[in-house]
Protein backbone atom coordinates (compact mmCIF):
# COMPACT_ATOMS: atom_id res chain seq x y z
CA UNK A 1 0.00 0.00 0.00
CA UNK A 2 2.84 2.38 0.91
CA UNK A 3 4.45 1.74 -2.49
CA UNK A 4 1.20 2.62 -4.24
CA UNK A 5 0.89 5.87 -2.23
CA UNK A 6 4.50 6.81 -3.00
CA UNK A 7 4.00 6.14 -6.70
CA UNK A 8 0.84 8.24 -6.68
CA UNK A 9 2.61 11.12 -4.93
CA UNK A 10 5.52 10.92 -7.39
CA UNK A 11 3.03 11.05 -10.24
CA UNK A 12 1.42 14.17 -8.79
CA UNK A 13 4.79 15.87 -8.27
CA UNK A 14 5.97 15.17 -11.81
CA UNK A 15 2.83 16.39 -13.48
CA UNK A 16 2.47 19.44 -11.26
CA UNK A 17 5.82 20.74 -12.54
CA UNK A 18 5.02 23.79 -14.70
CA UNK A 19 6.73 22.44 -17.83
CA UNK A 20 4.59 19.30 -17.84
CA UNK A 21 1.47 21.28 -17.02
CA UNK A 22 2.17 23.43 -20.07
CA UNK A 23 2.82 20.34 -22.16
CA UNK A 24 -0.60 18.91 -21.40
CA UNK A 25 -2.30 22.13 -22.46
CA UNK A 26 0.00 23.05 -25.32
CA UNK A 27 -1.36 23.51 -28.82
CA UNK A 28 0.98 23.05 -31.79
CA UNK A 29 3.21 26.07 -32.32
CA UNK A 30 4.83 27.09 -35.62
CA UNK A 31 8.47 27.50 -34.65
CA UNK A 32 9.82 29.95 -37.25
CA UNK A 33 13.62 29.99 -37.55
CA UNK A 34 15.29 32.91 -39.35
CA UNK A 35 18.59 32.14 -41.08
CA UNK A 36 20.21 33.99 -44.00
CA UNK A 37 21.01 33.77 -47.71
CA UNK A 38 20.65 30.17 -48.94
CA UNK A 39 24.20 30.27 -50.29
CA UNK A 40 25.61 31.57 -47.01
CA UNK A 41 26.53 30.01 -43.68
CA UNK A 42 23.54 30.74 -41.44
CA UNK A 43 21.06 28.90 -43.65
CA UNK A 44 22.56 25.38 -43.36
CA UNK A 45 22.81 25.84 -39.59
CA UNK A 46 19.12 26.76 -39.44
CA UNK A 47 18.21 23.81 -41.66
CA UNK A 48 20.19 21.46 -39.40
CA UNK A 49 18.55 22.79 -36.23
CA UNK A 50 15.13 22.51 -37.90
CA UNK A 51 15.77 18.84 -38.69
CA UNK A 52 16.75 18.11 -35.09
CA UNK A 53 13.73 19.93 -33.66
CA UNK A 54 11.48 18.05 -36.05
CA UNK A 55 12.51 14.63 -34.70
CA UNK A 56 10.14 14.78 -31.71
CA UNK A 57 7.81 17.54 -32.90
CA UNK A 58 4.74 15.33 -32.41
CA UNK A 59 5.66 15.09 -28.74
CA UNK A 60 6.75 18.64 -27.91
CA UNK A 61 4.37 20.17 -30.50
CA UNK A 62 6.89 22.76 -31.71
CA UNK A 63 6.83 22.54 -35.49
CA UNK A 64 10.02 24.04 -37.02
CA UNK A 65 9.72 26.19 -40.12
CA UNK A 66 13.12 27.34 -41.44
CA UNK A 67 13.09 30.59 -43.41
CA UNK A 68 15.65 32.23 -45.68
CA UNK A 69 16.13 35.81 -44.47
CA UNK A 70 18.38 38.83 -44.89
CA UNK A 71 20.67 37.63 -42.10
CA UNK A 72 21.52 38.18 -38.45
CA UNK A 73 20.48 41.82 -38.00
CA UNK A 74 17.14 41.12 -39.67
CA UNK A 75 16.69 37.99 -37.56
CA UNK A 76 17.19 39.84 -34.28
CA UNK A 77 14.77 42.60 -35.26
CA UNK A 78 12.13 40.05 -36.26
CA UNK A 79 12.67 37.93 -33.13
CA UNK A 80 12.13 41.02 -30.98
CA UNK A 81 9.01 42.03 -32.95
CA UNK A 82 7.61 38.50 -32.64
CA UNK A 83 7.64 37.70 -36.36
CA UNK A 84 10.27 35.01 -35.77
CA UNK A 85 10.55 32.77 -32.71
CA UNK A 86 14.20 31.88 -33.30
CA UNK A 87 17.08 33.44 -35.21
CA UNK A 88 20.49 32.11 -36.17
CA UNK A 89 22.94 34.97 -35.59
CA UNK A 90 26.57 35.63 -34.77
CA UNK A 91 27.39 36.33 -31.13
CA UNK A 92 28.95 39.70 -31.96
CA UNK A 93 25.62 40.79 -33.53
CA UNK A 94 23.86 39.44 -30.45
CA UNK A 95 26.22 41.53 -28.29
CA UNK A 96 25.63 44.76 -30.22
CA UNK A 97 21.87 44.31 -30.13
CA UNK A 98 21.69 43.66 -26.39
CA UNK A 99 24.12 46.47 -25.55
CA UNK A 100 22.52 48.97 -27.93
CA UNK A 101 25.58 49.71 -30.06
CA UNK A 102 26.41 49.45 -33.76
CA UNK A 103 23.22 48.91 -35.74
CA UNK A 104 21.18 49.41 -32.55
CA UNK A 105 23.00 52.52 -31.33
CA UNK A 106 21.03 53.95 -28.41
CA UNK A 107 18.33 51.27 -28.67
CA UNK A 108 19.41 48.24 -26.61
CA UNK A 109 17.34 45.12 -27.25
CA UNK A 110 16.85 43.99 -23.66
CA UNK A 111 14.25 41.40 -24.66
CA UNK A 112 16.86 39.42 -26.60
CA UNK A 113 17.68 36.00 -25.14
CA UNK A 114 20.17 33.35 -26.13
CA UNK A 115 19.39 29.64 -26.34
CA UNK A 116 22.78 28.18 -27.21
CA UNK A 117 25.96 28.85 -29.18
CA UNK A 118 26.57 26.54 -32.09
CA UNK A 119 29.72 26.63 -34.21
CA UNK A 120 32.44 29.13 -35.18
CA UNK A 121 31.98 31.50 -38.09
CA UNK A 122 35.29 32.49 -39.63
CA UNK A 123 36.14 35.91 -41.05
CA UNK A 124 37.68 35.56 -44.49
CA UNK A 125 39.15 37.93 -47.03
CA UNK A 126 39.10 36.14 -50.38
CA UNK A 127 40.99 37.74 -53.28
CA UNK A 128 41.75 36.94 -56.87
CA UNK A 129 45.27 35.59 -57.30
CA UNK A 130 45.61 38.01 -60.24
CA UNK A 131 45.09 40.95 -57.87
CA UNK A 132 48.55 40.36 -56.33
CA UNK A 133 47.03 40.96 -52.89
CA UNK A 134 49.01 39.03 -50.28
CA UNK A 135 48.34 41.08 -47.10
CA UNK A 136 45.72 43.51 -45.86
CA UNK A 137 48.08 46.38 -46.59
CA UNK A 138 47.97 45.41 -50.27
CA UNK A 139 44.30 46.46 -50.41
CA UNK A 140 45.29 50.06 -51.11
CA UNK A 141 43.59 51.22 -54.31
CA UNK A 142 41.92 47.83 -54.79
CA UNK A 143 38.22 47.19 -55.24
CA UNK A 144 36.98 45.11 -52.33
CA UNK A 145 33.42 44.13 -51.56
CA UNK A 146 32.86 44.66 -47.84
CA UNK A 147 29.20 43.65 -47.77
CA UNK A 148 25.90 45.44 -47.60
CA UNK A 149 25.27 48.07 -44.94
CA UNK A 150 23.41 46.25 -42.17
CA UNK A 151 25.13 42.92 -42.78
CA UNK A 152 27.48 41.54 -40.15
CA UNK A 153 30.19 41.13 -42.80
CA UNK A 154 30.01 44.88 -43.42
CA UNK A 155 30.35 45.72 -39.74
CA UNK A 156 33.29 43.37 -39.13
CA UNK A 157 35.16 44.27 -42.31
CA UNK A 158 34.89 47.96 -41.40
CA UNK A 159 36.45 47.27 -38.00
CA UNK A 160 39.26 45.25 -39.54
CA UNK A 161 40.02 47.81 -42.22
CA UNK A 162 39.85 50.68 -39.75
CA UNK A 163 42.44 48.95 -37.56
CA UNK A 164 44.78 49.09 -40.57
CA UNK A 165 43.90 52.65 -41.53
CA UNK A 166 42.48 51.42 -44.82
CA UNK A 167 39.03 53.00 -44.76
CA UNK A 168 39.70 55.19 -47.81
CA UNK A 169 41.10 52.44 -49.99
CA UNK A 170 38.14 50.12 -50.32
CA UNK A 171 35.05 50.16 -52.51
CA UNK A 172 31.67 49.32 -51.05
CA UNK A 173 29.31 47.79 -53.61
CA UNK A 174 26.24 48.12 -51.46
CA UNK A 175 24.26 49.72 -54.30
CA UNK A 176 24.60 46.58 -56.41
CA UNK A 177 23.13 43.12 -56.03
CA UNK A 178 25.46 41.55 -53.52
CA UNK A 179 24.17 38.12 -52.68
CA UNK A 180 27.16 35.86 -52.15
CA UNK A 181 26.53 34.29 -55.54
CA UNK A 182 26.56 37.70 -57.26
CA UNK A 183 29.66 38.78 -55.33
CA UNK A 184 31.50 35.70 -56.54
CA UNK A 185 30.46 36.48 -60.11
CA UNK A 186 31.85 40.00 -59.69
CA UNK A 187 35.19 38.56 -58.57
CA UNK A 188 35.30 36.15 -61.49
CA UNK A 189 34.43 38.94 -63.94
CA UNK A 190 37.21 41.15 -62.58
CA UNK A 191 34.84 43.84 -61.32
CA UNK A 192 36.25 43.44 -57.81
CA UNK A 193 39.62 42.23 -56.57
CA UNK A 194 38.27 40.47 -53.51
CA UNK A 195 35.57 40.31 -50.89
CA UNK A 196 35.05 39.80 -47.18
CA UNK A 197 32.82 37.05 -45.92
CA UNK A 198 31.96 35.73 -42.47
CA UNK A 199 30.87 32.10 -42.68
CA UNK A 200 31.01 28.61 -41.33
CA UNK A 201 33.46 26.37 -43.15
CA UNK A 202 33.44 24.58 -45.42
CA UNK A 203 30.89 26.45 -47.49
CA UNK A 204 30.03 24.68 -50.72
CA UNK A 205 29.86 27.82 -52.85
CA UNK A 206 33.37 28.86 -51.71
CA UNK A 207 34.67 25.35 -52.33
CA UNK A 208 33.34 25.55 -55.90
CA UNK A 209 34.94 28.99 -56.32
CA UNK A 210 38.32 27.69 -55.14
CA UNK A 211 38.14 24.84 -57.66
CA UNK A 212 37.25 27.01 -60.65
CA UNK A 213 38.99 30.33 -59.97
CA UNK A 214 42.47 31.26 -58.78
CA UNK A 215 41.82 32.67 -55.31
CA UNK A 216 43.78 33.31 -52.14
CA UNK A 217 42.77 33.74 -48.48
CA UNK A 218 44.48 36.69 -46.78
CA UNK A 219 45.69 36.65 -43.16
CA UNK A 220 43.81 39.17 -41.02
CA UNK A 221 45.12 38.52 -37.51
CA UNK A 222 47.27 41.65 -37.66
CA UNK A 223 44.09 43.26 -36.37
CA UNK A 224 44.72 41.67 -32.97
CA UNK A 225 44.04 44.92 -31.14
CA UNK A 226 40.39 44.26 -31.96
CA UNK A 227 40.55 41.48 -29.37
CA UNK A 228 41.05 44.03 -26.62
CA UNK A 229 37.94 46.01 -27.49
CA UNK A 230 35.79 43.14 -28.74
CA UNK A 231 36.30 40.06 -26.54
CA UNK A 232 33.85 37.96 -28.56
CA UNK A 233 36.46 37.68 -31.34
CA UNK A 234 38.74 34.65 -31.26
CA UNK A 235 42.02 34.04 -33.04
CA UNK A 236 41.61 31.04 -35.28
CA UNK A 237 43.05 29.34 -38.32
CA UNK A 238 41.49 28.44 -41.65
CA UNK A 239 43.14 25.12 -42.36
CA UNK A 240 44.50 24.79 -45.89
CA UNK A 241 42.89 21.34 -46.10
CA UNK A 242 39.42 22.92 -46.04
CA UNK A 243 39.92 24.60 -49.42
CA UNK A 244 42.99 22.78 -50.78
CA UNK A 245 42.69 24.27 -54.30
CA UNK A 246 43.17 27.85 -53.05
CA UNK A 247 46.54 29.45 -53.83
CA UNK A 248 47.70 29.51 -50.22
CA UNK A 249 50.90 27.68 -49.31
CA UNK A 250 49.81 27.43 -45.68
CA UNK A 251 46.78 27.76 -43.44
CA UNK A 252 45.34 31.26 -43.01
CA UNK A 253 45.46 33.08 -39.67
CA UNK A 254 42.25 34.92 -39.03
CA UNK A 255 39.49 35.73 -36.52
CA UNK A 256 36.20 34.07 -35.72
CA UNK A 257 32.98 34.59 -33.79
CA UNK A 258 30.40 32.03 -32.71
CA UNK A 259 27.06 31.47 -34.36
CA UNK A 260 24.20 31.33 -31.89
CA UNK A 261 20.51 30.59 -31.63
CA UNK A 262 18.50 33.44 -30.12
CA UNK A 263 14.92 34.09 -29.12
CA UNK A 264 12.87 36.66 -27.20
CA UNK A 265 12.15 36.95 -23.49
CA UNK A 266 8.50 36.54 -24.51
CA UNK A 267 9.13 32.96 -25.66
CA UNK A 268 7.62 30.57 -23.12
CA UNK A 269 9.83 28.73 -20.65
CA UNK A 270 8.43 25.48 -22.01
CA UNK A 271 9.43 26.25 -25.61
CA UNK A 272 12.94 27.40 -24.65
CA UNK A 273 13.40 24.35 -22.40
CA UNK A 274 12.34 21.92 -25.13
CA UNK A 275 14.45 23.62 -27.81
CA UNK A 276 17.54 23.35 -25.60
CA UNK A 277 16.67 19.76 -24.69
CA UNK A 278 16.20 18.62 -28.28
CA UNK A 279 19.45 20.22 -29.44
CA UNK A 280 21.54 18.79 -26.59
CA UNK A 281 20.01 15.32 -26.59
CA UNK A 282 20.27 15.00 -30.37
CA UNK A 283 23.77 16.44 -30.62
CA UNK A 284 24.98 13.16 -32.11
CA UNK A 285 22.57 13.69 -35.00
CA UNK A 286 23.28 17.42 -35.36
CA UNK A 287 26.99 16.64 -35.80
CA UNK A 288 26.21 14.61 -38.94
CA UNK A 289 24.13 17.24 -40.74
CA UNK A 290 26.88 19.61 -41.92
CA UNK A 291 30.70 19.35 -41.91
CA UNK A 292 30.99 22.52 -39.79
CA UNK A 293 28.97 20.83 -37.02
CA UNK A 294 30.93 17.60 -36.68
CA UNK A 295 33.01 18.80 -33.70
CA UNK A 296 30.22 20.33 -31.63
CA UNK A 297 31.00 20.27 -27.91
CA UNK A 298 28.28 21.07 -25.39
CA UNK A 299 30.68 22.82 -22.98
CA UNK A 300 31.79 25.18 -25.74
CA UNK A 301 28.20 25.67 -26.90
CA UNK A 302 27.26 27.09 -23.49
CA UNK A 303 30.01 29.70 -23.70
CA UNK A 304 30.08 32.91 -25.74
CA UNK A 305 26.40 33.72 -25.32
CA UNK A 306 26.50 37.51 -25.29
CA UNK A 307 22.84 38.04 -24.36
CA UNK A 308 21.32 36.40 -21.26
CA UNK A 309 20.36 32.75 -21.68
CA UNK A 310 16.59 32.29 -21.70
CA UNK A 311 15.46 30.99 -18.26
CA UNK A 312 13.68 28.02 -19.85
CA UNK A 313 16.88 26.92 -21.59
CA UNK A 314 18.87 27.70 -18.44
CA UNK A 315 16.57 25.42 -16.44
CA UNK A 316 17.38 22.52 -18.77
CA UNK A 317 21.14 23.13 -18.55
CA UNK A 318 21.07 23.41 -14.76
CA UNK A 319 18.81 20.38 -14.29
CA UNK A 320 21.24 18.29 -16.33
CA UNK A 321 24.42 19.54 -14.69
CA UNK A 322 25.70 21.24 -17.83
CA UNK A 323 26.50 24.58 -16.18
CA UNK A 324 29.02 23.87 -13.46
Amino acid sequence: MKKIILLFLSFLLIFSFPLFAQQRQLKPVNLTIGTGDKSGGLYPIGISIGKVLNINSKIHKLNPNVMETAGAVYNIDKVISGELMLGVVENDVQYRAYKGIGEWEGAPQYDLRSIISITPEIMQLIVSENSKIKTLLDLKNKNINIGLIGENTYYNSQLILSSYGLDNYTVNYDNQSTSLKDTITMLQDGRIDGFFINSIVPLNIIKQLSETTKIRFVDITGANKLLLDYPYYNITELNKAIYPKAYNPNSTKTLSVMTSLVTSSKTSNYAAYMIAKEIVENLHILRTLHPSLRNLNIKEMLKNNTAPIHPGAMRYYVDNGLLN
